[in-house]
């Protein structure tokens, strides 16, 4: 398809870098998405992907104004083998700071945190998207198109779950 249009559920890095490489316009929510449309949402100020980025010296700002540095790259494998890749962040001082309470209750003496900066790219570009006029339309024709099918499967075919295991066994299952 040129066009798909997922819930939160499929929201994953592995799955939006897919669908750019093979060139998919993807309305495809993140994990917080529905959390950020709502009209008294506010961001947390100590998250850190709320903390200010300098791109071109690549060091983030905490609320009290104290610059995270880079201090290394960390790898991670998903269950299904996708490579994960964080950027390790962290700041100088953090003894004496009036808000450390509030940022973080780790008994290291600074605050580290681990950012994917793809995935924040691939989230920014779905916020873009799902915001957009032809996102909302999406939006809101996927909730009426598919959830209909399932509540029929689950409510008139009481059907709740599959009984098997395999590509082959779910099929003979679900017809």
């Amino acid at each position: 398809p040129s066009t798909v249009v997922a819930d939160s559920g499929y929201g994953s890095e592995e799955n939006y870098d897919y669908m750019h490489q093979a060139d998919i316009e993807a309305y495809v929510k993140y994990n917080r998405f529905h959390i950020e449309q709502r009209p008294r949402y506010r961001p947390n100020p100590f998250s850190g992907e709320n903390f200010y980025y300098n791109e071109t010296q690549d060091y983030y700002v905490c609320p009290m104004g104290q610059h995270l540095e880079r201090i290394g790259t960390r790898h991670k494998k998903s269950q299904s083998g996708h490579l994960l890749t964080y950027a390790v962040y962290r700041a100088q001082r953090c003894e004496g700071c009036p808000l450390r309470g509030l940022c973080y209750r780790s008994k290291q003496p600074c605050r580290t945190i681990l950012m994917d900066h793809k995935l924040m790219h691939y989230k920014q570009r779905a916020r873009e998207r799902l915001t957009s006029p032809k996102g909302i339309r999406h939006r809101g024709r996927r909730c009426i198109e598919p959830e209909a099918v399932f509540g029929q499967i689950k409510a008139n075919m009481h059907y709740r779950r599959f009984r098997h295991f395999g590509k082959d066994m779910i099929t003979m299952d679900f017809t």
